[in-house]
């Protein structure tokens, strides 16, 4: 195996442009699977199980790693076949042994492309010139609709079908069903949001769906198999589950339900203990119940109009994450003196030991106000790094509602918090997910939250200068930052006439010249990838090569000089700053003016009320909404 160099670097010298020139690798590397080929706005990627990082076009995607984009559509480039991914869609590439398995986890796709391709609910044949819409639905449900030409799908349960146009086909785990196409609705909560009214039993009852279930009875040391199905429980016997596997145990009105790879134990009064796994428990309305746990116990307490819930995550160390779902909760743990009550939406852990800290607590406050739907997705800028939100209903439930959030779009670990016409929650820094869900368990609007610790005070970028690269049949990259620069295209000499052929999307630009060296004006140009070759005194040379163009999604868009973080606010507050191009500016919803020639801004506002911080909301076509947050203390 022969070994290629890698060619380093070159950076322009204010720092402002990057020009890169990309070669092969020494170590080999799996084969990608996807490739970005265009961002309509910001599109992230997760390696693995990872944080999310933002993703620049030519970003490629191997086996498990997933795409996410933010209030615009993407591309990418799935071998012969193109995806098209709408706006506030995570799209994952799961699979094993080589073969992938497309998952739309959120939102929607366009698959076009002839070819057999996997999903993780079956599989699709496009015919030449097909197309599909492939929709979640969430609860492990998608949706299949023919766009255009022939396609075939093959469902989990061996059932294929030919799609036809204007027929929805339903995807979930084994099953398959067709419908008459309809509009697109909101998705309801999944169903591990509402909680079934246990029955209260004397005895108690277990039910297990799944075939690696096992029990170990009283004074045994031998694990037997436990079957599929509805069970009386065994006083002081210990359940664990196989991955795949899940149970439900009701007993004095506690409803326990555990995942896959879950163990609990039933004490001889009907207490059940979780010792390892995840399980959610409950009580309903006007009940109160405990589970234990490694460290001490969970105390559920319904109230006359709601029951209680909570999640309960406990690791091999016997260290235990509680999140409580719905209603109150009060953890006591062995240690002395240690008890902590908690509310909807907080959160705590609880050593083995039985010393409790709370990792997430409601706040009583709010920094920033957020009308739900209004702006479906933004990002925040906040020096602290956590932002306490109140999410206003604006009457979309008519009454009461909860806020789920949850960096898993799937709300697999949300954290919910709830009011009458508003809620508030705290947000660190990293990207979410939101939804609001009515009385009627309806979700009514959803979008995504950015929060990033930042000051705005860095510097903007200035004007690039002109790119050199050559037409010398290697490929280059140039990521921008303020304006797409000039590029200056080193030709081969000797020649009399040339002329340089610049294409993308179809399109050939012809550019005539008498010298070896043509610049193509930044204007002229776009995010794109380009092909370039030339024609020289009428003989077309041999060397094709290749510009990516692509905005640097690392630099600093606005620049905000006042207020200053942290000093008193009077009654009218001082604004201004600085943006690149195509920005606007609003305080309170009061359109910002900013001069066209310095794309400087200075204004004086009131003070926030209510607020604990004053928010400047930028927005841009492309780059969306963004809100920098300034704090008066």
């Amino acid at each position: 195996m022969s070994c290629r160099h890698r060619p380093g670097r070159a950076t322009a010298v204010l720092g402002v442009l990057l020009v890169a020139l990309l070669a092969w690798g020494c170590k080999k590397k799996p084969a990608y699977i996807a490739e970005l080929t265009k961002a309509d706005s910001l599109v992230e990627r997760q390696e693995g199980t990872s944080a999310w990082g933002e993703a620049a076009v030519g970003t490629k995607f191997y086996l498990g790693d997933a795409a996410r984009t933010a209030d615009g559509g993407a591309e990418l480039k799935l071998g012969g076949a193109l995806i098209k991914m709408d706006k506030y869609t995570v799209l994952r590439f799961g699979g094993k042994g080589g073969s992938a398995k497309i998952a739309v986890e959120l939102g929607q796709i366009e698959l076009r492309g002839a070819g057999k391709y996997g999903l993780d609910l079956g599989d699709v044949k496009l015919d030449k010139d097909g197309a599909v819409r492939i929709t979640a639905k969430g609860q492990g449900k998608s949706t299949v609709e023919l766009l255009v030409g022939a396609a075939q799908i093959a469902s989990l349960d061996g059932n294929v079908v030919e799609l036809e146009i204007g027929k929805v086909f339903d995807l979930e785990i084994g099953a398959s069903t067709s419908q008459a196409a309809v509009d697109a609705g909101v998705d309801a909560a999944p169903a591990d949001a509402a909680v079934d009214a246990p029955t209260v039993v004397e005895d108690g009852t277990i039910e297990v769906i799944g075939k690696t279930a096992e029990i170990q009875l009283p004074g045994s040391t031998k694990w037997e198999p436990l079957p599929a199905g509805a069970g009386k429980i065994v006083n002081g016997a210990t359940i664990r589950l196989g991955a795949g596997t899940t149970a439900k145990l009701v007993a004095s009105g506690v409803t326990l339900s555990l995942a896959g790879g879950s163990r609990m134990q039933v004490s001889n009064d009907l207490l059940f203990g979780l010792e390892l796994g995840v399980g959610t428990a409950s009580v309903p309305v006007a009940t109160e119940g405990k589970v234990t746990i490694p460290g001490g116990t969970v105390d559920l307490k319904g109230t006359a109009a709601a029951g209680a819930k909570a999640r309960l995550d406990v690791n091999a160390k016997g260290e235990a994450k509680i999140s409580v779902l719905e209603g109150g909760v009060k953890l006591v743990g062995s240690a002395p003196g240690a008890e902590l009550e908690l509310r909807t939406g907080e959160a705590a852990s609880m050593a083995k030991g039985g010393n409790i800290q709370q990792k997430a607590k409601i706040p009583d406050y709010y920094d920033l106000k957020v009308m739900v739907g209004e702006d479906p997705a933004f990002t925040i800028h906040d020096p602290r790094g956590a932002t306490a939100l109140q999410f206003s209903f604006a009457g979309k439930c008519g009454g009461a509602g909860t806020v789920e959030m949850d960096t898993d779009p799937r709300f697999r670990t949300a954290r919910i918090t709830g009011g009458k016409d508003a809620a508030n929650i705290l947000a660190d820094a990293g990207a979410y997910s939101y939804r609001l869900i009515c009385g009627g368990g309806n979700a009514v609007a959803s979008g995504r939250i950015i929060v990033r610790r930042d000051n705005g005070a860095r510097p903007l970028p200035k004007d690039a200068p002109v790119n050199p690269i050559d037409a010398d049949g290697r490929t280059y990259r140039i990521s921008y930052q303020s304006l797409v620069p000039n590029v200056k295209i080193k030709l081969p000499g000797g020649g009399k006439a040339y002329k340089l052929h610049l294409a993308t999307g179809g399109v050939d630009e012809v550019i005539e010249s008498t010298k070896p060296t043509v610049t193509v004006e930044g204007k002229k140009l776009k995010e794109a990838t380009y092909t370039y070759w030339v024609e020289k005194d009428g003989v077309k040379q041999d060397k094709v090569s290749t510009l990516t163009i692509d905005f640097d999604q690392t630099a600093p868009q606005v620049y905000i000089s006042d207020p200053q973080n942290g000093k008193p606010f009077g009654a009218d507050v001082k604004v201004a700053g600085a943006v690149l191009p195509g920005w606007s500016a609003k305080v309170d919803g009061v359109e910002i003016p900013i001069d066209k020639n310095s794309r400087r801004f200075n204004a004086t506002v009131q003070a926030p009320v209510g607020a604990l911080a004053l928010a400047i909301r930028l927005a841009h076509p492309q780059r969306g909404v963004h809100y920098y947050l300034r704090r008066g203390k």
